[in-house]
């Protein structure tokens, strides 16, 4: 199992990292790996809180957090919008079996 990096602005930079490889899993609607790879960023993603405001960020290190954020909620967006078709077919599906049971 890989480790988490050390200090927070390897942590940001690693979940942008795995983002990446999500929407990637994504685009190729590898659902299982895109499954491992959001079990892996949930794992990194818990370890920031443990960094934040041990060490002030020069204003280079702000600046790479900052891109790091607005890359992973850009990913994240295009992931929601290549899910949403799967996600309404999943709720159709569930919606015709409700009606079933009725």
């Amino acid at each position: 199992m890989i480790s988490p990096p050390s200090d927070m602005l390897s942590l940001y930079e690693a979940v942008t990292e795995i983002s990446q490889q999500m929407l990637e899993a994504a685009r190729r609607e590898d659902w299982k790996c895109y499954g491992q790879l959001e079990l892996l960023c949930k794992g990194y993603i818990h370890q920031i809180p443990m960094h934040n405001g041990k060490a002030q960020l020069s204003a280079d290190a702000l600046q790479r957090k900052i891109a790091c954020l607005k890359t992973i909620l850009s990913n994240d967006k295009e992931i929601m919008d290549l899910m949403q078709p799967w996600m309404l077919r999943l709720s159709d599906i569930m919606g015709g079996s409700e009606g079933l049971r009725k």
